[in-house]
């Protein structure tokens, strides 16, 4: 028996990544997940969790769209339940300064990052009152704490978000409703997100360009996806219980210094 039997997930960003773990770690707690991305790919990675056993579907989704956010509710109710967990994770990230910044990629970015959470909360409480219990997983970042000027466009997204995850969980505890609404701020993890599509994750390449980020980890390593799915697993779950507006930091130390 799963911690999580019985339950429904929508992760956004699951084609790859973070949000590929955190899928596949519901998965194997017994939840049903909807695996939506804008990427293609989406469908493969739901297909690969199907092939292992796992109840997981998966839909094309612009998380900047209301119109969007409102038909993967539904396709994910009519195919595996009412929703009871929604994990927030998809996101972009631009490289730029305040001087090198054009508004263009910061709206973009506030609008993957930040408002796309937003509606999509909005999109699921509805369903997860039905459920009659929820937890919202958003996953913010470690530069809510470490400030570097590259991350100009980005940092503050991910600061709103934290922010968002806990207004969200005091309304609903004072509404009453059994949702609580956690974040979780990872550190560099070996996702494509941080090599590019274009790098070599597995040979030594990609390591040296990033070799000094490493070096400062306290921890001496990056992190790995599915230490990701395992906390997210846990906040989805009834172990985290009476944990709500709380944020983990997943980083190997680093936002210590």
């Amino acid at each position: 028996m799963g911690k999580l039997d019985g339950r429904v997930a929508i992760v956004t960003g699951a084609a790859r990544g973070l949000g590929a773990a955190a899928a596949e770690a519901l998965c194997a707690e017994g939840a049903a997940v909807m695996l939506t991305d804008v990427l293609e790919q989406v469908s493969e990675t739901a297909e690969a969790l199907r092939a292992r056993g796992y109840r997981a579907a998966s839909s094309r989704h612009d998380v900047t769209s209301e119109a969007d956010w409102a038909r993967v509710v539904a396709e994910t109710v009519a195919q595996l339940g009412e929703v009871n967990v929604l994990v927030n994770n998809a996101g972009i990230t631009v490289a730029a300064t305040i001087d090198d910044i054009t508004m263009a990629d910061a709206r973009r970015v506030m609008d993957i990052n930040y408002f796309g959470p937003m509606m999509g909360i909005k999109a699921a409480l509805p369903s997860m009152r039905k459920a009659g219990k929820g937890s919202i997983i958003n996953l913010s970042s470690n530069s809510t704490r470490m400030i570097i000027a590259l991350t100009t466009p980005y940092a503050p997204t991910k600061a709103a978000l934290a922010l968002l995850t806990k207004n969200v969980a005091v309304h609903c505890a004072q509404a009453g409703d059994a949702i609580r609404c956690n974040s979780v701020h990872p550190g560099p993890h070996e996702t494509p997100m941080l090599f590019g599509p274009d790098m070599d994750r597995s040979g030594d390449a990609a390591i040296k360009l990033i070799e000094p980020m490493v070096a400062a980890i306290p921890m001496q390593r990056m992190g790995k996806p599915p230490e990701i799915g395992s906390v997210v697993a846990f906040l989805a779950s009834d172990d985290s219980s009476y944990m709500t507006g709380a944020e983990l930091f997943v980083d190997g130390g680093l936002s210590l210094l």
